[in-house]
């Protein structure tokens, strides 16, 4: 499967996993993926919204810890610690390198 991302004002997490929503993706096939990254306590929620004429699904991460963000580094270590292939790890940070 192949997706195309036309960012020309950048684009968020949240933003690309509502996008994922909106094509199609099970929000459950979408929790259990993440499930296998080396995260805590964290769950999604998702909310149909509508901004100037354009509809879209709002991704919500929720966390215990209520960490806003994390730095390449940090999210560079959780995909190389994960039990993910060695491809999805390459890809993921080869994504996350052009982001």
């Amino acid at each position: 499967m192949l997706a195309y991302f036309d960012c020309f004002c950048g684009i968020s997490g949240d933003m690309t996993l509502g996008a994922f929503i909106d094509i199609g993706v099970p929000l459950k096939w979408l929790k259990n993926s993440l499930e296998r990254l080396p995260l805590k306590d964290f769950d999604l929620s998702v909310e149909s919204i509508s901004r100037s004429g354009i509809k879209a699904q709002s991704v919500h991460v929720l966390t215990k810890d209520n960490l806003k963000s994390r730095h390449y580094a940090e999210i560079k270590a959780l995909v190389q610690n994960s039990p993910l292939s060695q491809n999805v790890k390459e890809k993921s940070l080869e994504i996350f390198e052009r982001l």
